[in-house]
């Protein structure tokens, strides 16, 4: 999935079905890389981890809780 937000920021998630994801973003011109993304255990770890990578990238939590 990609999702882009104010300012071009940008963030992309490929979920692969052996538990880890390739999550790319670009936030700023000087803020751009590879977020950790491994040994995602379940739907619901997928979502917490979703919440905090849509943080760092817009600066704003997501409606998980």
């Amino acid at each position: 999935m990609a999702i882009s937000g104010p300012g071009e920021a940008e963030l992309s998630v490929v979920l692969f079905r052996d538990g880890w994801a390739d999550v790319d973003f670009i936030a700023g011109l000087d803020d751009a890389g590879s977020l950790p993304a491994s040994n995602v255990a379940s739907a619901s770890d997928f979502e917490v981890r979703m919440g905090k990578w849509v943080a760092r990238v817009f600066g704003v939590r997501s409606g998980a809780q």
